[in-house]
């Protein structure tokens, strides 16, 4: 009827604590705690120059960025459908305040389970040939391959695909063959089939591939999927992350098929938990059907303890006195198999999964039944990477050294160097030297003009650059004693005088390590305290 609006049903009867919408005509936001309005949801992958909830609220700021006309392009669209409102997560989550980012992460599968329609952007794609079309680029979007995106395709009643240029591809619907070919994904996801009805190791299969910015998120972006919630905690990795995932939907569904995830072979002489580390262990987990406990009756539950998980499970040996094969009670929907994997027992009710490269195929359960065991099976201690721990720490170029003298030490000077040649700074108290990876020693001697004392050091690249000092300018005797400079504290010998250091200060340049050189006047009082705490050599 001309002049009425279209509404659609809110279904969700759930209640949001808070949703901000964005008008699609002004480019304002609006609060809502209840009675939210019917309202159009974005989906997208992030790009360069997004509006945020801080640029929005000043639209000449806005303006100014390149993500504008995503947001001024998708309000055009639903408007034109009489969408007065739309969620677009760029913008309408403050992302500056942690209580609403971790309530907007918790929340996030409801927002586009309760939209009335979801357009999904595809910036890297064409409508010049149709999904079907080899030729298309639909299959190849970077949409398909992040993992936040995984529920925006789910959560919605109804999904439209949108080119580069806002042009319809097609629906959720309509393209929903050639959608579960490229997410493997089953069709009938896509034809209404309820998500809980697929067991835990195939709904996380569908993300094993998805990558995410943020390693956590891995876990985050599944929560709506499996129906738990948990505060985020950026920082905690990617691996404790999912854990944690995992222990709340332990929480809420006795499905064991959540222990069917493989590992790399190269991990095979690895003893794990029960637990995966990510998304990525159940990539061969697609065809996984929810477990049959009721096979074992009342014992099908199982808890996380302080010392692990303790669970019954049928048992049988595998040939050696301490691992067994245990069943996971779930079947292969490809042959009706039935899934088993490796435990190693460690003490007399504790147990590791062993082999965790490896899932056993076997047709029947029978033997398997006949010896059921409670016990517990330890995770593995989740310790957080830092993320530079793979970064090289040497150059395999070889090692520039930069050799200072500290002001106490510039009564010496430097008079002498062999095997390497030595680059002299403006600085007349460095002293630099290229060495070559398996260079020959080189040393570098200084002296004082007055009493002619003297101390050499000697540099050394053998795989990894070394040094040590020693007192006079005449060669070591036998084998000298090295320094590794990555957990050096420094190294210190006595004079008449006093005590001469040598420490090496980290550097942000690869192939580069920064000597320097202190004197220590008495080394009897104030420096024996430095004689002991920075003495360091490597055998």
């Amino acid at each position: 009827m001309a002049g009425q609006q279209l509404l659609f049903p809110f279904h969700n009867s759930r209640l949001l604590s808070l949703m901000r919408l964005l008008n699609t005509k002004t480019l304002k936001l609006a609060e809502f705690y209840a009675d939210i309005p019917p309202y159009a949801i974005l989906s997208h992958t992030w790009e360069k120059e997004e509006v945020t909830f801080q640029d929005i609220q000043n639209l000449e700021t806005a303006r100014l960025k390149t993500g504008y006309a995503k947001i001024q392009n998708a309000c055009t669209r639903a408007r034109r459908y009489n969408f007065e409102w739309i969620w677009i997560d760029s913008c309408c989550i403050n992302k500056e305040s942690s209580a609403e980012l971790s309530e907007a992460i918790n929340s996030m599968y409801q927002y586009y389970e309760d939209a009335a329609v979801c357009y999904v952007y595809l910036y890297d794609v064409s409508i010049e040939f149709h999904p079907r079309n080899p030729k298309s680029t639909f299959k190849d979007s970077r949409w398909f391959k992040r993992g936040w995106t995984l529920q925006e395709l789910l959560a919605p009643d109804y999904v439209v695909f949108l080119d580069k240029d806002w042009v319809r591809i097609g629906t959720r619907w309509t393209l929903r063959d050639v959608v579960s070919a490229i997410t493997s994904i089953p069709v009938e996801v896509f034809e209404g089939w309820d998500i809980n009805t697929y067991s835990v190791a195939q709904r996380m299969s569908w993300a094993a591939l998805r990558e995410t910015t943020r390693a956590e998120d891995q876990a985050y972006s599944l929560m709506g999927i499996f129906g738990v919630s948990m505060p985020p905690i950026y920082g905690e990795g990617g691996a404790k992350a999912f854990m944690w995932l995992q222990q709340e939907i332990i929480k809420i569904s006795d499905d064991r098929s959540i222990f069917a995830w493989v590992t790399a072979s190269s991990e095979h002489d690895e003893n794990r938990g029960l637990l995966a580390k990510s998304p990525y262990e159940f990539r061969m987990s697609g065809e996984v059907k929810a477990s049959e406990s009721d096979r074992i009756g009342d014992r099908s539950l199982y808890s996380f303890g302080n010392n692990g998980l303790r669970i019954h499970l049928p048992l049988e040996s595998a040939g050696d006195d301490d691992v067994f094969l245990a069943s996971l009670l779930c079947q292969s929907e490809k042959d009706g198999s039935f899934l088993s994997f490796y435990l190693r027992k460690t003490s007399p009710h504790q147990y590791a999964r062993c082999y965790p490269d490896q899932l056993v195929f076997r047709p029947t359960l029978q033997p398997a039944l006949k010896n059921i065991q409670e016990l517990t099976v330890r995770e593995n201690r989740v310790t957080r990477m830092s993320r530079f721990d793979n970064r090289p720490r040497y150059s395999s170029a070889g090692t520039v050294y930069h050799v200072d003298l500290l002001p106490s030490a510039r009564h010496f000077l430097f008079t002498d160097t062999t095997s390497s040649p030595v680059v002299y700074s403006p600085d007349s108290n460095r002293v630099s030297v290229q060495l070559k990876l398996w260079s020959s020693l080189s040393k570098l001697t200084y002296k004082t003009q007055v009493t002619k004392e003297a101390f050499t050091i000697h540099l050394w690249h053998i795989g990894f650059p070394y040094y040590a000092l020693h007192l006079g300018d005449q060669p070591i005797e036998g084998r000298p004693l090295f320094t590794d400079p990555s957990p050096d504290d420094g190294t210190v010998v006595h004079s008449d005088s006093g005590a001469i250091s040598v420490h090496c200060e980290v550097t942000g340049w690869l192939g580069n390590q920064h000597l320097e050189i202190d004197f220590i006047l008495d080394p009897h009082n104030s420096g024996q305290f430095r004689w002991n705490t920075l003495y360091y050599q490597v055998p």
